[in-house]
C-alpha cells in the first residue's frame, strides 16, 4: 500500500466512526485516529495499518460514547420488508476487502488474472 492510497483509507476510517459515534465531535475522532497512526508510523509493513488504525480507534472512542450499529444489507432486510433481519456488525477487515473489490476491475488496472 503506498502513501496515497494510506492516507485515503485513512481519511474513510475517519468518516466510517463519525457514523457509528455520532455522539461525538468529527474533530475529535479525527484526532484519536490520527493518533492511533501516528502509533503505526515506521512500521515497514503498511498493507494493514488503516485496519489496525480503525481497530485502535475503534476501542478508544468505545470507551468515550455509544456506539450506534452499523448494518449490512443483510441487516437493512427489514428495512426493505424483511421480518428476519439481524443486525450484523461489519468486521474492518471486511470493509476493507469490500472497499478493494469496488476499486478492482479493468478501469483500476486490474487485467483479470485474478485476486491481486
Amino acid at each position: 500500500m503506498d502513501h496515497t492510497e494510506e492516507v485515503r483509507a485513512v481519511g474513510e476510517v475517519i468518516d466510517r466512526l463519525v457514523g457509528r459515534f455520532p455522539d461525538l465531535p468529527r474533530d475529535h475522532i479525527a484526532a484519536v485516529v490520527e493518533a492511533a497512526h501516528l502509533e503505526l508510523e515506521g512500521n515497514p509493513v503498511r498493507d494493514f495499518v488503516p485496519v489496525l488504525v480503525e481497530h485502535t480507534a475503534k476501542q478508544r472512542l468505545k470507551q468515550e460514547a455509544t456506539a450506534a450499529p452499523v448494518f449490512t444489507d443483510a441487516a437493512l432486510g427489514d428495512a426493505r420488508g424483511h421480518d428476519d433481519a439481524d443486525a450484523v456488525e461489519l468486521d474492518p477487515m471486511e470493509i476493507e476487502r469490500q472497499a478493494r473489490e469496488r476499486e478492482s476491475g479493468f478501469l483500476f488496472g486490474d487485467l483479470g488474472g485474478g485476486p491481486s
